[in-house]
């Protein structure tokens, strides 16, 4: 989910920049002033906190971390991303850009390229960088002739959630939708074989947006001028 320290940096922690309190299973008081619903992300700047609340998706942990970023990379001259990244043999970098669920970390996930990161990254002077230390891919239909990467990235080390497996052979079933169509799998980055470690690279030669428009507004694939996007 994030970047893990090095041995070395263990040995000399100190204090951490943000401390997660995970209680997902524990709901949140919905007749607490300003709380909606059972569910509840909360951020506090000034002590360096996260709790989460009613909600037991590993995924609130690093969407979380990457509302931190959001803040405090703009202040620092940095773009925030919500997109997958990777890298040609020529160097070239491309960013996809989408919404859950549009492909952002199928596409990335590309035997021919490097995968720089599949959710969030950060765009500077000197180029574009992985926030995170590893992925967070969507399982439905997941099968390893459409998706070889991800599906050999799931295995020991990985953790699955919300998927529905055999009791006696512990065989998964990607198929199975009965508990969400969210299902997930938090695999760390260098379970790609290509993972481009560290996951720092320049700056994108290409940008795709993935809007899966339902609507038939956009054309499937469309060519667009700086205005237009």
């Amino acid at each position: 989910m994030l970047i893990r320290p090095t041995d070395e940096e263990l040995e000399d922690y100190g204090e951490p920049d943000f401390t997660i309190l995970n209680a997902g299973a524990f709901p949140a008081n919905r007749y607490t002033t300003g709380m909606t619903s059972t569910t509840s992300v909360a951020i506090n700047f000034r002590r360096r906190e996260m709790v989460i609340l009613g909600t037991e998706y590993a995924g609130e942990m690093k969407k979380g971390v990457f509302t931190i970023m959001h803040y405090l990379m703009p202040k620092a001259g940095v773009l925030s991303l919500h997109s997958s990244a990777n890298r040609g043999s020529d160097g070239d970098v491309s960013l996809f850009f989408g919404l859950s669920g549009t492909g952002k970390t199928t596409l990335s996930a590309d035997p021919r390229r490097q995968l720089i990161g599949d959710d969030e990254h950060c765009w500077s002077e000197t180029g574009v960088f992985n926030i995170e230390g590893g992925c967070y891919a969507k399982c439905i239909d997941l099968s390893a002739e459409k998706e070889p990467e991800i599906f050999n990235a799931i295995r020991y080390g990985a953790v699955l959630e919300n998927v529905v497996l055999d009791e006696d052979t512990r065989v998964v079933n990607y198929e199975d939708v009965s508990i969400t169509e969210n299902t997930r799998c938090a695999y760390p980055i260098e379970y790609i074989p290509n993972a481009l470690i560290p996951c720092i690279a320049g700056h994108p030669k290409n940008i795709l947006l993935l809007t899966c428009d339902a609507f038939g507004v956009l054309p499937p694939v469309a060519k667009l001028t700086p205005d237009q996007a």
